[in-house]
């Protein structure tokens, strides 16, 4: 067992909310990771998430996350460094590393909630490749913010990638039909 390993289970929390409209058609679900060591800090993301349409996961630890990483299709990985106890940290940042670089390769974004003033959470995050750091973040709004900005973006990359790939079949199509010719 893994010094970061607790009683806590992972849970998937799924949105019972049916897509609603948005200007450019349905809502689809995101899923959200998310690590804490704290199970009322957890609970708070996963209501937030919840309210902006999106299901989490919901891990204890570092690890658990990890392995979710792996299986599940994520769009956005949220790490609680601020409910890591002290004397964990060094292990829990080892596996952070491990799941940023996870994230990366799948185009995750990962966001950090710090502690406040803690500029070298800060600048290790920084270090990993983080989309946002949030230092002291607490409020319920804030966190909505943070989840309706993350679909915002995710959106953005996935049209583009609709529209390279687009583009990429037109120019074959295209080449094909030259080649008929």
């Amino acid at each position: 067992m893994s010094e970061l390993q607790t009683n806590a289970q992972t849970t998937l929390v799924s949105s019972n909310l049916s897509p609603t409209g948005s200007r450019h058609g349905a809502i689809m679900l995101r899923t959200c990771l998310v690590v804490s060591g704290s199970t009322n800090r957890a609970e708070q993301f996963a209501q937030a998430a919840h309210e902006q349409h999106w299901s989490t996961i919901v891990c204890a630890n570092a690890e658990e996350a990890a392995r979710n990483a792996v299986r599940n299709r994520i769009q956005l990985a949220l790490i609680d460094l601020e409910s890591v106890p002290a004397g964990q940290q060094p292990v829990f940042c080892r596996l952070i590393e491990q799941l940023a670089s996870i994230c990366r390769g799948n185009g995750t974004l990962l966001a950090v909630c710090g502690k406040p003033n803690d500029e070298a959470a800060e600048v290790w995050s920084r270090g990993l490749g983080v989309w946002m750091y949030l230092p002291g973040i607490n409020s319920q709004s804030d966190i909505g913010l943070l989840y309706g900005q993350a679909r915002r973006v995710v959106e953005k990359l996935e049209y583009g990638a609709q529209q390279l790939n687009g583009k990429h079949e037109t120019n074959g199509a295209n080449h094909a039909v030259r080649t008929r010719q």
